[in-house]
C-alpha cells in the first residue's frame, strides 16, 4: 500500500501524503527535499522570474492538530485527514507537498503535518502570513462548535465576542465610520 514501516511504528497510527505518489513518510520526505533543492530549476521549467526576495525560513512548515482526549473514540482516520486537508486548504497550501503523520502515543489524538512550501511545479515558495496562521485558531473554534461541544473554553469566548461585535456593529457601519474618521484626518 506504500507505506513504510518506521521504526517508532508503536507510536505511529498512520501516515499519508498529498500531492506526491503514495509512498512511505522517508520516501516523501526526500522528495520534498529534492523539490525543495530544484526550486530554481522548476521556476525555470515554468517560466516563473527567479527574482524576489529571498526566503528568511526554510523551505518546509510544520504544524499539528490535536483532539481532546475525549474525543479519541469518535477520531478517525477519515475525520483527521479531513481536517489536515482543511487545515492545509485554509494556509493555502493544499497544492503543496505534504506528509500527514498521526499519531497514537498520547492520551490525545494528532496529526503532524509537515508541508512543502516550495511548489512542486513552479518552484515558488509559500509565503506563510500570520493571519493565515491565525484563521487556524477560528477553525478550530468553529470545528468544536459545529460538533457540539467546546474544549476550549476561552478560545470560544474570544470568538463569540468577535462575533458579537460583528454583529453589533455590521461591516457597511464599520467601513462607513473607518471612511469617515480618513476624511476628518485629511481635513
Amino acid at each position: 500500500d506504500g507505506q513504510e514501516v518506521l521504526l517508532t511504528s508503536d507510536r505511529v497510527q498512520f501516515t499519508e501524503v498529498r500531492n506526491m505518489m503514495e509512498v512511505g513518510p522517508h520516501t516523501a520526505t526526500r522528495i520534498m527535499i529534492g523539490t525543495a533543492a530544484r526550486a530554481d530549476e522548476l521556476k525555470q521549467a515554468a517560466g516563473v522570474a527567479s527574482t524576489g526576495r529571498k526566503a528568511t525560513s526554510g523551505p518546509v512548515f510544520a504544524f499539528s492538530l490535536e483532539w481532546h482526549p475525549d474525543e479519541l473514540p469518535s477520531r478517525d482516520r477519515d475525520e483527521m485527514l479531513k481536517a489536515a486537508d482543511h487545515a492545509l486548504k485554509l494556509l493555502k497550501l493544499d497544492d503543496r507537498q505534504a506528509v500527514i503523520v498521526a499519531h497514537q502515543d498520547t492520551d490525545h489524538p494528532h496529526v503532524h503535518i509537515i508541508v512543502n512550501r516550495v511548489h512542486p511545479e513552479t518552484g515558488k515558495m509559500a509565503t506563510i502570513a500570520k493571519p493565515d496562521v491565525l484563521k487556524l485558531d477560528r477553525w478550530a473554534y468553529e470545528y468544536e462548535r459545529d460538533r457540539g461541544r467546546i474544549f476550549s473554553p476561552n478560545r470560544a469566548q474570544k470568538y463569540q465576542q468577535q462575533d458579537r461585535n460583528r454583529d453589533h456593529h455590521p461591516e457597511d457601519e464599520r467601513k462607513k465610520y473607518v471612511a469617515d474618521k480618513k476624511a476628518e484626518q485629511e481635513r
